[in-house]
């Protein structure tokens, strides 16, 4: 079954990426490889692990715990049967921005993002918000941290929301990408929810079979 292909360009934001051709070459062909990999396993309130994804995830273990985190993000949606048909303009436009999404929240020194970030925790966690904000920068995405930012997404009207435009476009995104982003989200907790499962759980399920997982 062919994977999902993704160009290096996907990968990073910036015109002359500092990581090397051949790592991201390394990273298009594990994340392309996700989704056929992930297919066939529907979600079960404890995944079995996948032979498969644990030995590409294995043959990944020096790679960046933001790789891992974006391929558990990637495969919990897929889990949630919200994701497009694979191979598909739209299927390989989410993988995209799911990973672009990591590195903007991960990287970016925006305030309008970064106090996006904070809020959107702080309904849960208050004064420690800022700090679980400043560790996304080792861990990249968690499932609490995307549960929160769609809650807060949610929250807002479209035109307050284009105050995150200035914080996305260095990373060629838009307000409206994050907007689908997000509803994806809620629609894979939703989708959880009907069969008596959590996000969270699948997530960290997931998370435990990628490269990373014990730096998370």
């Amino acid at each position: 079954m062919p994977g999902m292909l993704l160009t290096l360009r996907c990968l990073s934001p910036i015109p002359r990426p500092s990581t090397s051709i051949t790592t991201l070459f390394l990273v298009s062909l594990v994340l392309g490889g996700l989704v056929a990999i992930i297919k066939a396993a529907p979600a079960a309130a404890d995944p079995a692990p996948n032979p498969m994804l644990t030995q590409t995830a294995r043959s990944a273990k020096t790679a960046s715990p933001h790789i891992g985190s974006a391929m558990a993000a990637l495969a919990t949606l897929q889990d949630a049967d919200v994701l497009p048909p694979e191979g598909t303009p739209e299927a390989n436009h989410i993988i995209r921005f799911v990973i672009q999404f990591q590195s903007v929240f991960t990287k970016s020194d925006d305030p309008a993002v970064q106090e996006f970030a904070r809020q959107a925790l702080a309904h849960k966690y208050g004064d420690q918000a800022a700090d679980i904000v400043k560790g996304l920068r080792t861990t990249g995405w968690t499932a609490d941290v995307l549960e929160r930012l769609s809650d807060e997404e949610a929250r807002h009207s479209s035109e307050n929301l284009h105050t995150l435009a200035q914080g996305f476009a260095p990373f060629n995104l838009s307000v409206e990408e994050f907007h689908r982003f997000m509803q994806l989200v809620r629609d894979a907790r939703q989708a959880f929810r009907t069969r008596g499962l959590e996000f969270q759980h699948i997530f960290s399920s997931r998370r435990k079979e990628m490269p990373g997982a014990e730096s998370s």
